[in-house]
């Protein structure tokens, strides 16, 4: 019974990971398997439903009153077929909710001791012409433990009995047995070359050991083996186990033919790389490096360079200004994300290329699928691409490319420079303050401290100019590097911000789904190994 749950729950669970993604039929079928042992173990676990089928003309109803010591069943040329099931309880077991699932309306109650809680079902003959009677032994087979298929000698090869019955229960066996009955109208020795006949044809139907019994109804010949089996089959619960096994094996197997042997795999760095390459050509990685490299050189050396010439470099065009990266610092924007949008326009080579990257990664990811489960995820993919342009832009957005970091340094050679420009100021204002002094009011020289042979405001202008320039020289040097550092490190932010967007709006979903296929595989696998 454990064993049973526990793949009735591998079913379950493999039936949700199937569901929309096989044949609708055969899910309904897995379903309604479900369903029916779901169902029979609520109603009861301690009893063994044993079904009488055969054709008209076969004794199974002489052979139900054999059985059940009675003469509930009307056989005889009165009644020459069974029109309604019939069922008997052995034993004092509650069965009533049981025998209703079943849609049994006649049934009795019968004291015993060796057959304590068989419930026993004289079905209505196979062979009938009435459409209701072929669907209420469908129906009845469907739900049943035990199948007992009694056949007479000269019905005993019936085609409709071997291919419309015993031949679609082959995954069965362990629950049927075999009753040839009426031998007391043959010889011992013809009774035999029947028996190996039959067991011959029911080789050939796929029933690799067939259990038969030879009985005689009329006589009560093999009666008593017949009713020791039942009792044997009710105190092990085999059939009901065994009925139930079958089924889920059956419908686990016609999923697995629906989910294919192949295990689906996962997409990898290699397709993350794909995507995330495709998206960084479509917001213009490239451009964004290269805009960062010369929109921080040029703050660096207006930052750093000398006073009398940095105005210069900042009249050129800030690159970053152009593509709106000024906007994304770590600081943030408070502007709405809809006004807040990248410059970056999915030009349409290169959506094609993010397109064809899309579609080389899904086929890897279809490959291994079966029909109907590569439409589902054709599908996902085709949602996820369209959503794609959007995520990528907003996560342009929403990248801090760092454009800010490092340059704290600034600020010091900043302040130095300006000290340095003030000191040149100085010695300027000196010069042409004596200048004038000089030259319009003829008043004379400032006194002026001579060092060497130079005036000292003279040497404050050279002074400052020249250790000016070599600040903003060497300045010059470092703020190109850190532009290069500053730009790739704005890059694989953004390339970071890309791997992001393509996992989580293409490699996650289309991974869930192909993890989908293996679970219901893996599911499937341990319900048939």
């Amino acid at each position: 019974m454990p064993s049973l749950e526990e793949d009735l729950a591998l079913l379950v669970a493999a039936v949700d990971a199937c569901r929309g993604r096989v044949d609708v039929d055969v899910l309904g079928e897995a379903q309604n398997v479900i369903d029916r042992v779901d169902r029979r173990l609520a109603l009861s676990r301690n009893t063994t439903v044993i079904a009488l089928v055969g054709a008209t003309g076969s004794g199974k109803s002489s052979l139900f009153n054999a059985l059940t010591r009675t003469a509930l069943a009307e056989p005889g040329i009165s009644r020459p077929m069974t029109q309604h099931a019939m069922a008997v309880t052995f034993g004092d077991t509650d069965t009533s909710g049981l025998l209703e699932w079943l849609g049994i309306q006649r049934h009795y109650t019968l004291v015993s001791r060796d057959l304590d809680g068989v419930v026993l079902i004289d079905l209505v003959d196979n062979d009938s012409v009435s459409p209701g009677h072929k669907q209420e032994v469908d129906r009845l087979l469907d739900v049943v433990d035990e199948f007992f298929w009694v056949v007479d000698p000269q019905k005993y090869a019936d085609a409709l009995l071997h291919e419309r019955y015993i031949q679609q229960l082959t995954s069965h066996t362990e629950v049927m047995a075999f009753v040839l009955n009426q031998i007391d109208r043959l010889p011992p020795e013809q009774v035999n070359e029947i028996n190996q006949d039959l067991v011959r044809i029911l080789k050939d139907d796929g029933v690799e050991d067939p259990t038969v019994f030879e009985v005689s109804a009329l006589t009560g010949q093999g009666i008593g083996a017949l009713r020791h089996h039942m009792s044997e089959v009710n105190s092990s619960k085999h059939s009901m186990v065994r009925r139930r096994e079958a089924d889920i094996l059956v419908q686990a197997k016609a999923l697995a033919d629906q989910v294919g042997a192949e295990p689906a795999g996962a997409l990898g760095k290699n397709h993350l790389a794909t995507i995330a390459n495709a998206c960084m050509e479509v917001v213009g990685a490239k451009q964004i490096g290269e805009a960062v490299l010369a929109g921080v050189t040029r703050r660096g050396r207006v930052a750093t360079g000398w006073p009398w010439l940095a105005w210069i470099t900042h009249l050129r065009v800030d690159p970053l200004k152009r593509l709106h990266l000024d906007q994304f610092r770590s600081t943030g924007s408070q502007e709405e994300p809809d006004l807040l949008r990248s410059s970056a326009v999915v030009h349409p080579v290169a959506r094609a290329r993010i397109d064809t990257a899309i579609r080389a990664v899904g086929d890897d990811a279809r490959s291994r699928l079966p029909h109907q489960w590569r439409t589902v995820l054709d599908a996902l993919i085709k949602d996820q691409a369209a959503s794609l342009p959007t995520a990528i832009d907003q996560a342009v957005v929403e990248t801090d490319l760092g454009i800010d970091e490092g340059h704290g340094w600034w600020t010091g050679v900043r302040v130095l420079q300006w000290v340095v420009f003030a000191i040149t100021v100085i010695g300027l204002g000196w010069l042409a303050v004596d200048l004038v002094l000089r030259a319009f009011f003829q008043f004379p020289s400032v006194p002026m401290l001579t060092v060497g042979v130079l005036p000292l405001p003279t040497w404050l202008v050279i002074i400052g100019a020249f250790i000016g320039l070599v600040i903003a020289g060497v300045s010059r040097v470092a703020v190109v590097m850190g532009a290069k550092a500053t730009a790739t490190k704005a890059v694989s932010h953004l390339r970071r911000a890309m791997e992001k967007v393509a996992s989580d709006k293409v490699i996650t979903p289309i991974n869930a789904e192909l993890q989908r296929h293996d679970t219901a595989q893996e599911l499937l696998g341990q319900v048939l190994g």
